[in-house]
């Protein structure tokens, strides 16, 4: 247990020092401000949540797929020389990818966190505890619920090239992602999922109207937490079932 944690922590120096003066984490920082810079700052006293949802519904899963097939494509270039000199077992190493990928998206939805957190400084009730943790929360859950695209994204730009690994997750979030009124149970469903379990958490519905254009509907998708959790659990099995595949994947065709 000991060598596969030892393991896993060199992989993920690893990823840290290759993305220190590349694209990544640049682009996890960058895309996330625009949004949040524009819409963070309140209006009349009330801070307005509209750019948060135009944030995880758009911006969020294209900056995911550029930042992830950036990671998997930094290691492509060089037909995987770095990992291979790790003397690391090549599934820690795809963890390691992967978990650093999960970090980078923690990283942009804390960023949006953070400005928003700034920006309620300035709002008639300032900031308080439990509208901190609330979007501390709504921060976290956009970070489980959009997960999935990062092992999804490794696996298609090692495979299939960088465009694959772009625009395939990317396609399969915003068409899952806007197609929630139609799925029974969105909460249940990686894609939708990140549209509807926010509302949980901030009074925006996922169309990005406010809350208070239709009461019935918000009520309907925040009311039932035990849905939320189970979405939420959903969630995070699929990131781990799919990047165990990938890992597995990943041992048997560099080992060759």
């Amino acid at each position: 247990m000991t060598g596969e944690k030892t393991g896993l922590i060199a992989g993920l120096r690893a990823e840290a020092l290759k993305s220190r003066h590349a694209a990544p984490v640049r682009l996890a920082v960058l895309m996330a401000l625009p949004m949040p810079l524009l819409g963070a700052m309140p209006y009349r006293g009330a801070q307005s949540f509209s750019a948060w949802n135009y944030w995880y519904a758009l911006f969020l899963p294209v900056a995911l797929s550029l930042v992830v097939a950036c990671v998997a494509q930094a290691d492509a270039r060089t037909r995987m020389r770095g990992l291979l000199g790790l003397g690391v077992p090549l599934g820690r190493t795809w963890w390691a990818k992967a978990l650093w990928c999960l970090g980078l998206l923690a990283l942009s939805n804390l960023v949006v966190f953070g400005i928003y957190l700034a920006g309620s400084a300035f709002s008639a009730q300032g900031v308080t505890a439990a509208g901190t943790l609330t979007m501390l929360c709504c921060a976290l859950v956009n970070t489980v619920t959009a997960a999935w695209m990062v092992p999804a994204g490794l696996w298609l730009t090692a495979r299939l090239g960088m465009l694959a690994g772009i625009f395939v997750p990317l396609a399969a979030q915003l068409v899952g992602g806007f197609a929630w009124s139609v799925i029974p149970l969105p909460q249940l469903f990686p894609p939708s999922a990140s549209m509807v379990i926010p509302t949980s958490f901030i009074p925006v519905l996922p169309s990005g109207e406010p809350l208070a254009a239709d009461v019935a509907l918000g009520g309907a998708l925040a009311a039932d937490s035990m849905l939320t959790l189970a979405g939420l659990a959903v969630c995070a099995l699929a990131f781990a079932a799919l990047t165990a595949a990938g890992a597995a994947w990943f041992a048997r065709s560099e080992e060759r």
